[in-house]
């Protein structure tokens, strides 16, 4: 009997390695076929990440163009009699220092009656588009839809590829119909519009294509990129046109293969790992049987190796330590034995701990404590259980439960910032529940009084109107954006790209897209910015800001006044900066309000001079996009006489960050 216990004792550990290593192949089976394919399906999440951001970029680049088409066919429906002078100023106008557009031109009745600029196209005068075998089905389909057709690529007789948007005019017949008047078309350069967006064939390993000719989609040939990606499992995503689509593909820049391969090394790499945790769980089986031979010595062993076991006595003298875990006593053994508690602790530690031995020697029961110590520079959390063993000693057994005291700092950290995230979402859910539904309503009550009342209204009142649903539409816009940069901002996907600019350039810029806003209170934007002034930032998140700053500025200044734009080098903590400021003659802010606007959980909005609706978000965000940069925002104003918002941000010197 005792023979065949031996042999079962013997077998026990491969019987327990044999059906370990099966459990683990069935797991690895499992495990591989759930994985298989997730390496693909990451990549395919990420380049679809990337195709969005670039079917973003390329649909703004191409609508900004095509908007120009739009904005000259509504001008001339309001004036059919323009003149060919009249054309070329308002498309000079239009396309001045756009190097993406080539030509504009107007067609009346589908013939071309005027090109700007006209130099090199005279040919293309008098060209009846609806008798052109290439561009007549293009042009009667925007006649039949009313919508922009954007047609191409095609080749220029100049050279160079590009695409061409056609927009239909029509003009008002009578209350209830329109005429045909003509098209608007213009000529954009597709390399010119690529660069702009930021489109290239190849891309940090990945490979692009395009397909869709004259807006056809998935049916459209490939007019840009290897043809080849579109049989190769490509990620797509399409580019909506006003009329049809294209279809921008991606895919890896070494194929799929390679993730077939990863799913097998996997595999391979599993099995191996099973046989060596079998091989592991035979060896320690074939300890666990040598172990129990001496059962009790064994538990003496593990119940005391990850715990410090003490004896004291009721002075708290350090009468035994179990020869444990000696990383986690605070002095070495030989310097503890017969020292009291408070020979080796602080006062208040010591009489923590003594006071604890004492209630167990009263009780008899059971005393649980807890105690940081410093052990090797580092700080240890302890929680020590004391039990009764005479009237004069008792034993402490202390567990290291420092993990578990981080995990309640990490938890009280994580209800702070969910508080502050609940905040930022009421804050969201306020701007999307009042201020976004402010614009928008204007817009719908502009636009059904130029319905109804359109023939009995003269052209002041129309442009009037049109002003004004220029101005919400202005402030439509700008509220979309400031959400849209608040919410990257917190949601940490804001990649700030710094280089150098011109401030004084930067900020005509912003002067001219705000012009027409301020034109319409009769306010003076003036930019005193220092020419020199050159600073190493991201050129879209100042532009963000300068508008942010510069539509606050108008919002809260009476009509005849100004707003200055100026700059200054200063020196703050040894380093050198521009301080780029916004002065305003306006109603100012209360020394209270200045306190709050600067914070999320505070702040509000206030209407401007003539009730212009706020978000509560614009200076939140600049501050948010100032400090990514390394920048600072100050307000200083005083009520009745203005306000001054300025920031600093890192002066550029060439030659120090070529170098870097």
């Amino acid at each position: 009997m005792k023979k065949n216990q031996r042999v079962s004792q013997h077998l026990q550990p491969a019987i327990v390695a044999l059906i370990s290593f099966l459990l683990l192949f069935v797991a690895t089976i499992s495990y591989t076929n759930y994985k298989k394919g997730l390496w693909e399906k990451d990549i395919r999440s990420n380049l679809l990440e990337i195709l969005i951001g670039k079917k973003s970029k390329l649909e703004k680049a191409l609508y900004s163009r095509i908007y120009y088409t739009r904005g000259v066919a509504a001008y001339v429906a309001l004036n059919p009699d323009l003149t060919t002078e009249e054309f070329n100023e308002l498309a000079r106008e239009y396309i001045k220092n756009d190097s993406v557009i080539s030509t504009m031109a107007l067609s009346k009745d589908g013939i071309i009656s005027a090109i700007y600029p006209l130099k090199g196209h005279e040919a293309a005068l008098g060209l009846n588009l609806l008798e052109h075998p290439e561009r007549r089905d293009i042009v009667e389909k925007t006649i039949e839809t009313h919508q922009t057709f954007v047609a191409g690529p095609v080749e220029l007789v100049e050279g160079g590829i590009a695409f061409i948007s056609y927009t239909p005019i029509f003009e008002r017949y009578n209350k209830n119909k329109n005429r045909f008047w003509g098209v608007t078309d213009i000529v954009i350069k597709l390399q010119s519009l690529f660069r702009e967006a930021n489109f290239t064939p190849t891309e940090n390993g990945y490979e692009f294509a395009l397909r869709g000719y004259n807006g056809s989609g998935d049916d459209g040939a490939v007019f840009w990129g290897n043809k080849d990606i579109f049989n190769q499992k490509p990620v797509t995503i399409n580019i909506e046109l006003p009329i049809g689509s294209w279809v921008l593909a991606g895919i890896p820049g070494s194929s799929w293969n390679q993730y077939a391969n990863q799913d097998k090394a996997l595999l391979l790499l599993l099995i191996i790992s099973s046989l060596i945790i079998s091989t592991l769980i035979w060896l320690f089986s074939k300890a666990l049987v040598k172990i129990k031979q001496n059962e009790k010595e064994l538990k003496a062993i593990f119940g005391s190796m990850d715990s410090l076991i003490v004896e004291f006595n009721k002075n708290g003298k350090y009468l035994k330590i179990a020869p444990t875990n000696d990383s986690i006593l605070y002095k070495p053994r030989i310097e503890l034995i017969g020292k009291t508690l408070h020979e080796v602790f602080d006062r208040e530690r010591a009489d923590l701990l003594l006071k604890s031995i004492w209630e167990c020697l009263q009780t008899k029961k059971l005393v649980l404590v807890e105690y940081p110590l410093d052990i090797n520079e580092n700080e240890h959390w302890f929680l020590a259980r004391i039990s009764y063993k005479t009237e004069d000693s008792v034993i402490l057994n202390a567990y290291d439960i420092t993990d578990k005291k981080k995990d309640e700092e990490l938890i009280h950290q994580s209800e702070i910032r969910l508080r502050e995230l609940n905040g930022m979402k009421d804050k969201f859910f306020s701007i999307i529940a009042h201020d976004l539904r402010n614009p928008v309503g204007s817009m719908k009550m502009l636009t059904d009084l130029i319905l109804e009342d359109y023939d009995t209204m003269n052209e002041k009142d129309k442009l009037e109107l049109i002003k004004s649903m220029q101005s919400s539409s202005t402030n439509l816009h700008f509220l979309l954006e400031d959400l849209l940069e608040w919410s990257r901002s917190q949601s940490g996907k804001i990649n700030v790209k710094k280089q150098m600019i011109n401030v004084t350039e930067l900020c005509d810029k912003q002067i001219q897209l705000l012009d027409s806003v301020a034109h319409l209170k009769n306010i003076r934007l003036i930019n005193k910015t220092n020419t020199d002034a050159i600073v190493w930032a991201d050129y879209d998140l100042i532009g963000t800001i300068l508008r942010n700053l510069v539509s606050n500025a108008i919002k809260f200044t009476e009509r005849g006044g100004e707003v200055l734009i100026c700059s200054e080098e200063i020196i703050k903590s040894q380093n050198v900066f521009h301080k780029i400021s916004v002065i305003d003659t306006g109603i100012g802010i209360s020394k209270e309000m200045i306190d709050t606007i600067l914070s999320v959980d505070k702040s509000v909005s206030r209407p401007g001079t003539e009730n212009e609706k706020g978000t509560g978000l614009g200076l939140l965000l600049c501050k948010e996009l100032i400090e990514k940069q390394g920048g600072e925002i100050f307000v200083t104003s005083s009520l009745g006489v203005g306000s001054t918002i300025s920031f600093i941000l890192p002066k550029c010197d060439y030659l120090v960050k070529i170098s870097e």
